[in-house]
């Protein structure tokens, strides 16, 4: 378990705080931990977090717009969609640089296995 008062989360934010204490008990483990890592933590934890902003947005005003113009009533993707694949693809680059991989870890608890992440 991760030593959460050697490593306070910097924002109190609750939706931060749930992302930086589910992944800091995994780069904790690291030989090489730096003050770097958590950097990279934190800015890890702030796309999450604005994925789960944007994700919500959507869900309530949908992931598409209509938009009348010179050819007539068109149907758009929101912005948001497009801001989705970028952020993923970040969130991907800073999981790999903590060395946090999507595949199926050794350590994995059985627990966490059946339950996956709990919000």
């Amino acid at each position: 378990m991760a030593d959460l008062d050697k490593y306070p989360s910097p924002l109190e934010d609750e939706s931060f705080k749930k992302y930086w204490e589910a992944y800091l008990p995994s780069i904790e483990d690291r030989d090489n931990l730096k003050k770097s890592h958590l950097k990279q933590l934190e800015i890890l934890c702030h796309l999450c977090v604005e994925l789960d902003e944007i994700r919500e947005s959507l869900s309530l005003g949908g992931r598409t717009y209509e938009s009348i113009g010179r050819n007539g009533l068109q149907i758009k993707l929101r912005p948001e969609v497009s801001m989705i694949r970028g952020i993923l693809a970040d969130i991907r680059s800073y999981s790999k640089m903590l060395g946090l991989v999507l595949e199926k870890d050794r350590k994995t608890t059985k627990e966490e296995e059946e339950n996956g992440f709990d919000d």
